[in-house]
């Protein structure tokens, strides 16, 4: 009887060691990845563009997503919140299904300025010769691979001639990943139009296309059943307006008008490769957050041949140190909304300024359906930045000659540069780039050695246009 109990003991402690170590050894997410709910889940997601179906390689994308990069995962579900409301925009406008804007995650993990070993680059990933076959402008200062928008329709314009050609989503994507030629001789050498039984003689990447577009689609759809939360971008990132402009203008001089860090200027303006928008008759889009685009609209008014304000834009410094997501976040409001009788998202949507993803993610609302009394989470800009305008000065009456005047007179210069500010200094002012030598020879009296110890210059070097250089002490004092 000893000898039975001691084997059942030393059973059930060798049972309980096996446990302890497979627990240790199974992550929560392995967990939640259970194969039953996975494939009940798969059959209720659309299939307007490919029928979801569960093989071996939707199983290994789908555990790169939900197990495996599980942070990768959730920086593209916060990305989604900037990108899925322009693909929704340009399907729209292309007559194309919804779920296409899906394939940007395959392709490019919603990151614009994505670039993959053999040269593809962009949210859509084509090829230098292709995005120019498309009409995208890639030159030394701008890459419309990387903008959101031109890219996108571009992708849509070549995603629509595929399926013309092929009639079938799944031959379509794979025409899009690996050219319509290597899907034509599948489909010759397969004897089937069928993407599922040609694949085996498409390339191994071209293969697993497919099951990669299925594995996204289910992943953005049901992110919450396997505890994915998504990493948001700053709401100054998410919250934007986007306009076309025709002028060159730096990065630089937008932060100046905009008082925006030049860090988000440049993440929602990724194609612009020398940190400024070049001039283009076609124009080029910019995209500013909402609450500082008044301010830029403020300034182009000022730009307009007939406006008789003045800008005060000035060389002032730029905080260009990358800001806290509480910093920014901090110039935003966070309201309740209260769903009203037969609203929609979409409706609320336009009535607030926002997207019906922003909602959808702010909420996370798995559907689009709404309740009445239904309270929604919105975000709004605390207030707008505007552009100060500066009305002309009167001219004033003409100032009779004194000293001083005649002192400036004497030079023989036909524009006199010489300007008095004081009573102790007199200044030269800088029209064209010059040197302080040059200065020194071209005004009477004043000595190099002087000059360069009096501006407290050490070395010889071009003067920018508009620079006041101190050329020395005034004789001539005014009486009060």
């Amino acid at each position: 009887m000893q000898f039975f109990i001691r084997r059942c003991f030393l059973f059930f402690f060798a049972l309980f060691i096996f446990s302890s170590y497979l627990s240790a050894k199974t992550t929560p997410a392995e967990l939640l990845f259970d194969e039953d709910s996975i494939k009940a889940r798969l059959e209720t997601l659309s299939g307007e563009v490919i029928s979801p179906k569960y093989v071996t390689a939707v199983k290994g994308y789908l555990k790169g997503y939900l197990v495996r990069n599980r942070k990768g995962s959730e920086k593209i579900l916060g990305r989604t919140v900037l990108y899925f409301p322009i693909f929704e925009h340009y399907l729209k406008k292309h007559g194309l299904p919804d779920d296409l804007k899906y394939l940007a995650v395959v392709e490019s993990a919603l990151r614009p300025q994505a670039l993959s070993r053999v040269g593809a680059g962009g949210l859509w990933q084509f090829m230098p010769a292709t995005g120019k076959s498309l009409g995208l402008d890639i030159t030394s200062q701008v890459d419309e691979r990387w903008d959101p928008h031109k890219s996108t329709d571009a992708a849509m314009i070549y995603l629509n001639k595929q399926y013309k050609r092929f009639d079938d989503w799944a031959l379509a994507l794979a025409a899009y990943n690996s050219g319509s030629g290597r899907v034509r001789r599948a489909i010759k050498r397969g004897r089937s139009k069928n993407f599922w039984t040609i694949q085996r003689f498409l390339p191994r990447e071209t293969r697993n296309y497919v099951p990669a577009f299925i594995a996204a689609n289910y992943m953005l759809n049901y992110y919450e059943q396997h505890d994915l939360m998504p990493e948001y971008p700053d709401l100054d990132v998410q919250i934007t307006e986007t306009l076309k402009i025709y002028d060159a203008i730096s990065f630089y001089r937008i932060a100046q008008l905009t008082a925006l860090p030049l860090e988000i200027i440049e993440t929602l303006n990724p194609s612009y490769k020398k940190g400024k928008i070049p001039s283009d008759v076609e124009g080029h889009y910019l995209t500013l957050p909402k609450r500082v685009m008044p301010a830029f609209k403020d300034f182009l008014e000022t730009q307009r041949p007939d406006n008789v304000y003045e800008s005060n834009v000035f060389d002032s410094p730029v905080f260009v140190a990358a800001p806290s997501k509480r910093y920014t976040n901090a110039k935003y409001l966070k309201s309740i909304y209260i769903v009203k009788a037969g609203q929609s998202l979409t409706a609320i949507a336009q009535e607030a300024g926002v997207t019906v993803q922003q909602i959808k993610m702010w909420n996370r609302l798995p559907a689009s359906k709404l309740e009445t009394g239904q309270e929604l989470i919105l975000y709004f800009p605390k207030s707008f930045k505007r552009f100060r305008l500066i009305k002309p000065m009167p001219v004033m009456a003409a100032i009779p000659n004194i000293p001083v005047a005649k002192k400036i007179d004497h030079i023989g210069l036909k524009n006199p540069k010489l300007i008095r500010f004081n009573r102790r200094f007199e200044y030269y002012y800088v029209t064209n780039k010059e040197k302080p030598s040059a200065i020194a020879e071209k005004v009477p009296g004043v000595e190099y050695v002087s000059l360069m110890d009096l501006n407290g210059w050490r070395k010889d070097r071009p003067l920018k246009p508009g620079t006041l250089v101190k050329l020395r002490a005034l004789e001539v004092q005014l009486d009060d």
